[in-house]
Formats: structure tokens, sequence, C-alpha cells
């Protein structure tokens, strides 16, 4: 029981959060900064110390990776395809091809250090050192280069300008250099490694905080068939897929249980940001964002506790 357990404190720092905001015991100007502080230091230093640690071997993690990979590609792809059944504009669509996709990373780290393990830590780590570029890369991708999208049209420097804001992002730079120094196989000392590790741990709490703070309540009163399927498309089917996949290739319990973590999370609010950027959707990814994080309560116990079912 410990993994679903695990999802109660972070519930209740969510819900911190969104008290401290909405009762302005940190006055609402000051989130953005908060929010900048864990996505360019926090957040970075736990995916770098993460993956600095994890064991990269292929064969220890090559089909764990294939797994989420199939799933995370289907789900998008799904989303991309209900663009015409369920009647939407390419601003729409593109908001629920982010929200299908998006997870928040931080809310996975959390409940993964809190309930799974170190050994599951590492592996979520390794595993988001792949998949926030490769989300990063879609979702502009799509923004911008969509047929005959109503955002941003690609000028001659798009594809320049994609690989310059992708190789600024803090996660980027994160997991790039945990990967470095893994492979490279420095030893890092402990004077350098503390700070790190303290790093971390703040980004933790801090983060769960921001989430609940970005939560708004007025979107639960916003309902509509699209903004359904993209919450459906993110704590359902992905994770199906994912442990279809995962008891298919025989993978361990704990893998199962750390993927189900990452592929039936909530979506990101960095996902709102690119698409007021971009010509998305805002408000759009806005409500199905929120949404997302309040059923996420109840699904993802149920999914932790599936992954308990199916280990031998």
């Amino acid at each position: 029981m410990q993994p679903i357990l695990s999802i109660l404190p972070v519930i209740a720092l969510v819900a911190l959060g969104h008290l401290l905001r909405r009762w302005r015991i940190i006055a609402p100007g000051s989130w953005p900064g908060i929010e900048q502080l864990g996505f360019r230091v926090l957040f970075p230093a736990i995916l770098l110390v993460s993956i600095y640690r994890a064991e990269l071997s292929v064969g220890v993690l090559g089909r764990y990776l294939g797994a989420m990979a199939v799933a995370f590609a289907l789900t998008g792809a799904v989303a991309l395809l209900l663009r015409r059944p369920l009647g939407l504009d390419n601003r729409r669509a593109t908001s629920l091809f982010q929200g299908a996709l998006r997870f928040n990373s931080l809310l996975i780290l959390a409940v993964a250090a809190q309930g799974l393990g170190p050994a599951a830590l590492g592996d979520l780590a390794v595993a988001l050192a792949f998949l926030i570029p490769a989300f990063n890369i879609a979702a502009i991708v799509a923004l911008t280069l969509l047929p005959g999208a109503d955002a941003i049209r690609p000028g001659p420097g798009s594809m320049r300008r994609i690989g310059s804001e992708i190789a600024r992002n803090p996660l980027v730079l994160g997991c790039a250099a945990g990967l470095l120094l893994n492979l490279s196989g420095v030893a890092l000392p402990d004077w350098a490694m503390s700070p790190l590790d303290w790093l971390g741990q703040g980004a933790l709490a801090l983060g769960l905080l921001s989430v609940g703070a970005g939560i708004e309540l007025r979107r639960l009163w916003q309902t509509d068939a699209a903004m359904w399927a993209g919450i459906a498309l993110r704590l359902a089917l992905c994770p199906a897929i994912f442990l279809a996949c995962g008891l298919m290739l025989s993978l361990p319990g704990s893998q199962i249980a750390s993927g189900l973590l990452a592929t039936a999370a909530p979506g990101a609010s960095a996902g709102y940001i690119l698409a007021r950027q971009m010509g998305g959707d805002a408000e759009f990814f806005a409500d199905i964002f929120t949404w997302q994080t309040v059923l996420a309560a109840a699904s993802l116990p149920l999914w932790l506790a599936a992954a308990q079912m199916v280990q031998p």
C-alpha cells in the first residue's frame, strides 16, 4: 500500500499551495518567481542527480523506455485523429495534443521519491531525459507546422528558433548534464553532491505547492466533449497502453509502477505558456489541465493499485 499512500502527502501539498494563493498568504504576484526558481534551478538539479546515479544499461531500460514511447506515441496520434470527429479548429487541436501528452514531472518525481524508492526514481529520471525534449519538440512542431493552422506560421528561421528554445530549456540542460556525467564515469565529490541533493529535495515541495497555486476552481465549471477527451487520453488511455505493453514485455513490477505513474500523471502548466506564446488555445488547455490535476487525485492511486496487482 505504500505507493498508493504516497499520494496523500502529494495531495496535501497541492491543496496547501492552492490555499496559500487563494487566501493570499503568498501574494499571487509572487508565484511566477517561485515557479521560475523551481523551473530554472531546483528541478534541473533533481534531474541531474537522478540521472547521474541511474543505471543506463540498454538491457535494463530499453524495454521500459520502449513501452513508454509506444504509449505516448499512440496517445498523441489518437489526439490528432480526434480533430475532425470533435470538430476542432487547429488552435484547439494543438491544445488537445498537448493535453494528451504533457505530464507534471515534479508531481511524478515527488510520488516516486515518496513511495517507489530510489531505483524507480532513477528509472523515471532517465525516461524524463528522453521524454521532456521529445514532448517539447513535438508540441512546438505541432503549433508551428500543423497544416492549415491558424497559429503562428513557420518562417525561414523557425527550425533554428525551435532548436534554440530547446537548447536553452533548463530541464533539457539538467537532463543533458546528468547523462554526460553518468556516461563519463566522473565521480562527483560529496561537497558537490550535497548541495545538488538539497536543491532536489526543495524542488519536490516547491513544485507541488506551485501546482496547487495554479489550480483555478472556476475552470471546473467548464465542460465539453473535447475537454473530456483530453482528460481521458491523459489519465486513462495512455496508462492503459503502457500497462498492456509492460505486461507483454514482462517488465519488472517496479518499472510497471513507475511507468504507470508517468503515463497517468496529470498535465503540466508549461503547455498553457507554450500555447499562449505560439497561438494555440491556451484557455482550452487550462481547462483540460485543471480537471486532470483534480481527477488525478483519484485515478493515480487506482493505477498504482493496478501495478501492485499485476506484480508476481
